[in-house]
């Protein structure tokens, strides 16, 4: 199956009876991001009465899934919006939807249609795009090959995540899978060997 990700953060929003239900996009990799961004919003929508969310995130090979209802009727708004996640094959994204209480009670089909359409209007506020599977390599080399080993991540459209000058430069370098052995391979070969990985993740 093809994945989907998203880049950066979106926005939606939907109305029912007088609540109002603001949603939110994010690109996430780990539960603590997941963590971080809930009480981002409990802060920022103090008079807000839940804040239901759900993520989807590879991780140790898997694809790993998490829903909140947040004192919500058990199912009626954390598995809606995993499942927006789910049927637009997204990953590594978890969505946010603040309810901001109306006066009146929704029932629990309401809140699955609200919570499904707010969370589905976040996600369809930004642009997706396909997910691929990629490894975060450290590179030693010196400066001489700076400029030579910056062309060659150009060349595989791998990122440079992060750079240390000292007496030699370390680089740690995203690429996707598919290319691994043949960007260490190239790197090793325009350097005579001298360009070293010497850890991946």
């Amino acid at each position: 199956m093809n994945y989907n990700t998203v880049n950066d953060v979106g926005k939606g929003s939907y109305s029912s009876r007088g609540s109002k239900f603001h949603s939110f996009i994010h690109p996430i990799q780990i539960h603590s991001e997941h963590k971080h961004l809930i009480s981002i919003y409990r802060t920022q929508f103090p008079e807000a009465c839940h804040v239901c969310s759900a993520y989807r995130i590879f991780v140790d090979n898997r694809i790993d899934e998490y829903s909140s209802d947040d004192g919500e009727p058990k199912g009626s708004s954390g598995v809606p919006i995993l499942n927006q996640l789910k049927r637009n094959n997204l990953i590594n994204v978890g969505v946010y939807v603040v309810r901001v209480f109306g006066g009146s009670l929704l029932g629990i089909p309401g809140l699955i249609e609200s919570y499904s359409t707010a969370g589905l209007s976040a996600i369809d506020s930004i642009k997706h795009y396909r997910w691929v599977q990629s490894s975060k390599i450290l590179f030693s080399l010196s400066y001489e090959f700076e400029g030579v080993f910056k062309s060659l991540i150009k060349d595989f459209n791998a990122k440079i995540v992060s750079s240390t000058y000292l007496d030699e430069i370390e680089m740690l370098v995203s690429i996707e899978n598919i290319n691994l052995v043949s960007f260490i391979d190239k790197a090793k070969s325009i350097s005579s060997n001298k360009i070293k990985h010497i850890l991946s993740e």
